[in-house]
């Protein structure tokens, strides 16, 4: 059935209505951000769709875009993305108590309340002196979030307490695991040894093929008990590959409750529109001429320019120093024919903001001995050394992410802003109790707490720009889909660079596989071009691996050999990426009638429904290869005789005999476009 929609209480003081005059103060004492409540809303924002329930079942079934999530308790029996089903089984949770282990999984749940866009769930079970209870809610972007409580009315031990979950082996073809200021990975599972992958505590984990997963979240190491090197084993088994969170480990005592917050989440969690492939973002001047805008868009191919904090009267706080110049600069930006998103981080604030010094104590993002972890006093307490750029750090679990929506909404409203960039979302660690942080002593990574602060501004921005506002997102080390779920784009890489120790060949083929098309996060990935600071000889290394993926980097001529890239940008445009629907593939799976030889090169393009085609052909080889593709083949798909151009410079790629042959050097691509004559 579909659930009864309830009432439209978009409160996102989403003042459309309201004149555009004075600048917000964005540290009015009065703090009316504390009732504003923006972003906070019943409604659906597209292009997810309402949640759906079919409770005539032994199982009820909640589905919401592209997914279905069939009910059991503890945890779901069944999870499906689009069409597959994730699992081989029924999670299930194992406790050990009294010496006797027991296996809970697929028992009855009880549904209580159904919303369009959350429904409320529950399961109890006894197990011996304790008490196994799962209050659980599913809301519209797909996450299944779970108290797992153990309560006991007299002090009871526990041996052992694990959450397994057994992945289809057909959808496991990869797994990435991350805690932000951790380590993280990308793995491929048919290479895991026969041990498999032991881990100590991470928060976020995802299982998954080229096109879906399933994301399993934990925000807090605390209360896990055992073996630390051993909190987490992914292994593969004769039926499935199997995660297993080892919760309890150890002899451990329940005295009243105890609860762990889990995260479900199958992915992507949106679709991606049309013209999406045509985003192309770069960094823009905050003193833009026309001339200058004009040029961005036409001579260097970037549709979306990212304003920077330097117009900013604190750094990330969304107030710029003169409001009627940076209305002039939005202008003469959308005059060109560009969108243009603000720069906010979300976990940091400008120093000297009245708002923050007022909030200091309660907003603060701490370490163990409660100072800032990171940010202007986290090394220099004098506040009088600080100015307009020096910040702190601020923790999203705090009514800090009230003040930020609040102050986002009022951006948008009075500046006719497209959308946020977000650098730094996080979730960092924080040990702040003063707004509930550091549970049991440990340390918290609020997962929860930021994916909530990315769905508020979500609905914020697209309440404000429907179906064209963007919330662009610098997400280095972790494709963390609580996060990306609410976000258009995002741009990896950061860590590549040298100032982060790294170097371009981290950029594995695994990474890319997970990584490198958004196709199982339902965002578009615009690589960080930074990796190319001060290494821009690698500006055509880059190129060949990111573009058959479909991937574009983040436009920043001075980190890059922009020469080599502006064609790219330019091509891409000009065929009708942001504009015109495409058929689209990628390295995994090329059409049968692009038979291309050798093997090793890398491929993927797209297909416009008038029989266009734009081609990559990578070379990630270290010698010069050939691409040999028999010209029957693509004449037979496009309808007729064709004409093959080098997308760059326009020269006619002439066939030899019956193949096209393209040259192309070590580390490189060429671009084809293919067309009816």
């Amino acid at each position: 059935m579909h659930l009864i929609r309830g009432a439209a209480v978009l409160a996102v003081a989403v003042a459309l209505c309201s004149a555009v005059g004075a600048a917000t103060d964005l540290s009015d004492p009065a703090e009316p951000w504390k009732t504003a409540r923006a972003g906070i809303t019943e409604q659906v924002p597209p292009p997810f769709e309402p949640l759906t329930v079919a409770a005539d079942r032994a199982n009820p079934q909640v589905s919401c875009w592209g997914r279905s999530y069939t009910l059991g308790a503890p945890l779901p029996v069944q999870i499906e993305s689009l069409g597959i089903s994730l699992l081989a089984g029924p999670i299930r949770v194992v406790l050990r108590q009294g010496g006797e282990s027991t296996v809970l999984e697929g028992r009855p749940v009880q549904l209580e309340a159904q919303r369009q866009d959350r429904v409320e769930f529950s399961g109890q079970m006894q197990v011996g002196e304790i008490t196994v209870s799962t209050p659980c809610s599913i809301e519209y972007d797909g996450l299944v979030d779970v108290d797992l409580t153990l309560s006991a009315a007299q002090p009871a031990q526990v041996q052992q307490l694990s959450v397994q979950i057994p992945v289809s082996p057909e959808v496991a073809l990869f797994c990435h695991y991350s805690t932000q200021w951790g380590s993280y990975g990308y793995e491929r599972v048919d290479e895991l040894g026969e041990s498999g992958l032991s881990r100590p505590w991470t928060a976020s984990w995802w299982i998954g093929d080229h096109y879906r997963g399933l994301t399993f979240v934990t925000d807090t190491s605390g209360g896990w008990t055992g073996d630390s090197e051993q909190a987490f084993r992914l292994t593969r088994e004769p039926d499935c590959v199997l995660l297993c969170a080892n919760i309890i480990g150890e002899p451990t005592v329940i005295e009243g409750e105890r609860r762990y917050r889990i995260g479900l989440q199958a992915t992507p969690g949106k679709p991606l529109p049309v013209g999406w492939h045509g985003r192309q973002v770069g960094h823009a001047s905050s003193e833009p001429t026309q001339e200058y805008a004009r040029e961005l868009l036409e001579e260097r191919g970037t549709n979306i320019a990212l304003l920077w904090h330097d117009s900013a009267r604190f750094f990330s706080y969304p107030e710029p120093q003169d409001a009627e110049v940076f209305r002039q600069v939005v202008k003469t930006y959308h005059d060109a024919g560009l969108r243009c998103v603000y720069y906010i981080t979300l976990s940091g604030v400008g120093l000297n903001s009245e708002v923050f010094r007022r909030n200091r104590e309660q907003w603060l993002m701490t370490r163990p001995d409660g100072g800032p972890l990171f940010g202007h006093q986290s090394d220099n307490p004098d506040v009088a050394a600080a100015d307009t750029s020096s910040y702190s750090s601020v923790c999203p679990a705090s009514d800090f992410a009230d003040w930020l929506v609040w102050a986002v909404d009022r951006a948008m409203a009075e500046y006719d802003l497209d959308g946020v960039y977000i650098d730094n979302p996080g979730p960092y660690y924080c040990q702040n109790q003063a707004h509930g942080c550091a549970t049991r002593g440990a340390r918290t990574h609020p997962y929860f707490a930021v994916r909530d602060l990315h769905k508020r501004l979500y609905t914020v921005v697209q309440a404000h720009k429907p179906g064209t506002g963007l919330v662009w997102e610098h997400n280095s080390r972790t494709s963390n889909s609580l996060n990306l779920t609410f976000v258009d784009i995002y741009s990896d890489g950061e860590h590549f660079r040298v100032k982060s120790k790294g170097t371009p060949e981290q950029m594995t083929r695994t990474l890319l596989d997970i990584s490198g098309t958004g196709r199982q996060w339902g965002a578009q990935p615009a690589m960080l071009c930074s990796a190319l600071n001060t290494r821009e000889q690698y500006t055509w290394w880059m190129l060949a691996r990111l573009l058959p993926f479909g991937n574009v980097m983040f436009s920043h001529p001075g980190w890059m050999d922009f020469s080599v890239y502006q064609p790219v940008l330019r091509a891409r445009l000009d065929f009708g990426l942001n504009r015109v629907p495409v058929s689209w593939f990628t390295p995994e799976a090329v059409p049968e009638w692009f038979a291309y030889q050798p093997e090793e090169l890398a491929v993927g393009g797209y297909v416009a429904q008038d029989g266009r085609a734009l081609v990559t052909v990578s070379n990630l080889t270290d010698d010069f290869q050939a691409l040999r593709v028999p010209v029957a083949g693509i004449e037979r798909e496009l309808g007729g005789p064709v004409e093959i151009r080098d997308a760059l410079t326009g020269a006619v790629c002439q066939p030899l005999g019956r193949n096209l042959v393209v040259s192309i050097p070590a580390d490189s691509f060429r671009m084809l476009l293919i067309q009816r004559r």
